[in-house]
């Protein structure tokens, strides 16, 4: 009776063994497939987000194109050259950002540029009418279509953008990316796969295309409905069964999934199964548990007991902070303030608890940031704030500045918040002085600078002083001359005047004195006048013209070859006329100065050019050149290497004066061989639509 008693029983707790068994492998299982499934929820979200970013960081592209003053100026008034300049823009901007194409598009959907320009196999023209993302940019939205693109054919992805000049529609910018650029910048350390439409593979992840070439498409076994409902689908993978979560995204139209193995999941549940299969499941588990109730009791004794510390640690730094300090409930009710708190506004602990915190502050209307802090406490928001400077109110109504900070409060077993208030009198006193000490800094700064400005005045007026001896020591050396040469043929006149003939011949040269005179002064006048007007043009090159034909005949008498080298056809610059003729007379008149008379076939050679905007003039000699000290003082008024009574030093003075007043430069330089080369620039004047171009 024993013994059947004691089989019965072995029966029962065998099978009780195995009914336990079996329901904690399957429970183990549903578990494990549960948490399976939350992984894959979180890496599937995680997959979409990522492909998300990846387009994203894209899609500005089209956008950045469509707003360019070159692509817009090619599309409106398309030329070869507007089209290179634009292909190669593209071509940089594509290798900057790493995508496939960009390319810019008509209105017909013809390809106008194109950042693969260069390569022979993408010249042939292509028209995109008829492509989703074109018709999309058409209508004044931005398009993305996918599509097989190429030859052979590539999964590529395109984003487009409408191109407006002046609110009209002029053409359409699109970026082509590539599906396996995609592909490369998603993670890469789970089973992932993203399918179009179709059910055709786009890409998926290096994990799982391991171990099978014809891996696609996946072979579904069947689905399962867990224990909390969940409906789970598993499919056949060459290395295993794998868990299967899918979406589809509804605006790019692709399904993007990722496969889980279950297999730790069904490990588990089969360790748990032949575990619980042992006579000894129930007390290990029994002995289990105890111990873990013992120990979460103890833990919960060591957390109350460190809570109550640490409050008590809490307390004791409030008291004793430096700062005020203020406790506040969810509602914004006041539950503790520090004795510093006390000593700022004057108040107490018990007049002030359950108090609102906004009586501490003067007209809190006035601050916004801290009125909605306040109002969203009450709704159960909460927002940090730092550093935020208020007004407070004392208990006997004086007002002072203070810093206001806000943090929330941990380990506690309803939601506070911590207010730190600082008062800042005395910084704001400094503030104040530090203020008022700046201002009379820039007071003395600009007393100074009026008092450097006058001292500079009195420099220049210096200089003006020592040029003016210079000059009259020139001038009375120059007019001494003709006016003692004019003494004496006036007293030959008188005694000559019955022989006509000589009469005449010693007015010419009292006539060539007066205009050696009126020559000398007129370099002065030259010297001293100064045109602010720089508005004026001139045609350079008929100047140059006539300047050197007036100078023919002593080019001739001289032996002076001069030859002019000019590739424009017209040359407008920014110069009055007279003027400018008046620094090519003195450059060309200085340039056959230079020649001796001695030197057989000396020359005197013109070169003009343009660049960057400047007319470029050289006017080189092969006279004997001149010394560094020479060349350094070269532009000083009065300074002259010529024989005394040959000139006054002013004629290179007055053209560096011209060409500053107009907005050029000259500088002067020895030439390879020999002489001098002096190089004017002068400013054009810009204007396509009119016949002032350069030729």
């Amino acid at each position: 009776m024993r013994k059947e008693r004691a089989i019965s029983l072995s029966i029962v707790a065998l099978l009780c063994s195995l009914i336990l068994s079996w329901q904690s492998y399957v429970y183990t299982r549903d578990w494990g497939l549960v948490e399976v499934h939350q992984q894959g929820s979180v890496r599937l979200l995680d997959t979409i987000s990522a492909l998300r970013n990846a387009i994203d960081q894209y899609r500005y592209l089209p956008f950045l194109l469509s707003q360019s003053r070159d692509v817009k100026d090619m599309l409106v008034q398309p030329n070869p050259d507007k089209i290179i300049r634009v292909s190669r823009y593209l071509e940089q901007t594509n290798l900057v950002a790493g995508s496939a194409a960009l390319l810019v598009l008509d209105l017909a959907g013809r390809v106008v540029a194109y950042s693969n320009w260069r390569d022979q196999d993408t010249k042939a023209a292509r028209i995109y009418q008829d492509a989703p993302f074109f018709t999309q940019a058409i209508s004044g939205e931005q398009g993305r279509h996918f599509m097989l693109d190429g030859a052979p054919l590539r999964p590529s992805y395109y984003l487009s953008a409408p191109i407006y000049h002046r609110e009209m529609l002029i053409g359409v910018s699109v970026m082509r990316l590539d599906i396996s650029k995609i592909n490369e910048l998603l993670s890469a350390d789970y089973s992932f796969y993203v399918s179009g439409q179709g059910d055709q593979l786009l890409f998926a992840s290096q994990l799982l295309a391991q171990g099978s070439d014809d891996f696609w498409p996946l072979t579904p076994l069947h689905s399962e409905i867990l224990n909390d409902g969940r409906d789970i689908q598993l499919w056949k993978h060459a290395s295993g069964v794998k868990l299967n979560m899918a979406v589809k995204l509804d605006d790019l139209g692709w399904s993007v999934g990722t496969l889980n193995p279950i297999e730790a999941a069904e490990q588990r549940a089969s360790y748990v199964g032949f575990t619980v299969a042992g006579g000894c499941l129930a007390l290990a588990l029994l002995v289990l548990y105890l111990r873990e109730f013992r120990l979460k009791r103890r833990s919960q004794l060591d957390v109350i007991r460190a809570q109550r510390d640490s409050e008590q640690r809490q307390r004791y730094i409030i008291n004793t902070a430096q700062v005020g300090l203020i406790t506040v409930d969810k509602r914004g009710s006041i539950i503790f303030i520090n004795p510093m708190v006390m000593q700022q506004f004057g108040v107490s602990l018990a007049l002030i608890i359950g108090q609102p915190l906004h009586i501490l502050f003067t007209d809190i209307e006035q601050f916004k940031p801290l009125k909605r802090w306040l109002d969203a406490l009450t709704q159960g928001a909460f927002t940090p704030i730092t550093g935020y400077e208020v007004v407070g109110k004392r208990s006997d109504g004086s007002m002072f500045p203070l810093l206001f900070s806000i943090r929330m409060m941990t380990a506690v077993p309803e939601p506070s918040y911590l207010v730190t208030v600082i008062d800042i009198t005395r910084r704001k006193r400094l503030e104040h002085t530090l203020r008022e000490v700046n201002e009379s800094l820039e007071h003395k700064v600009a007393k100074r600078t009026k008092a450097l400005q006058a001292a500079q005045s009195e420099l220049v007026q210096a200089e003006k002083l020592a040029a003016l001896g210079r000059m009259s020591t020139a001038i009375v050396h120059e007019l001494n001359q003709p006016l003692t040469a004019m003494r004496n043929y006036l007293a030959i006149v008188k005694r000559i005047k019955e022989q006509p003939a000589l009469l005449d011949e010693n007015l010419d040269l009292l006539n060539g004195l007066v205009d050696r005179m009126a020559l000398i002064t007129g370099q002065l006048k030259s010297f001293a006048y100064k045109n602010p007007d720089k508005r004026g043009t001139a045609e350079l090159i008929s100047a140059i013209r006539r300047v050197l034909k007036h100078y023919e005949f002593l080019f001739s008498e001289q032996r002076i070859n001069c030859n002019f080298e000019c590739d424009l056809d017209v040359c407008w610059v920014q110069a009055d006329e007279v003027r400018l003729e008046q620094v090519l007379i003195n450059l060309i008149k200085n340039a056959s100065d230079a020649i001796p008379l001695s030197a057989s076939g000396g020359g005197v050679y013109l070169r003009l050019s343009c660049s960057e905007g400047a007319a470029i003039l050289e006017v080189q000699d092969s006279g004997e050149g001149a010394t560094d000290d020479q060349l350094l003082h070269m532009f000083e008024p009065f300074y002259t290497s010529k024989k005394m009574g040959d000139g006054l030093g002013l004629g290179l003075s007055i053209v560096d004066s011209i060409i500053r007043d107009v907005g050029g430069n000259i500088q002067v330089s020895r030439n390879h061989t020999q002489g001098l080369c002096f190089t004017v620039s002068l400013p054009l004047v810009v204007n396509s639509k009119e016949d002032f171009l350069i030729g």
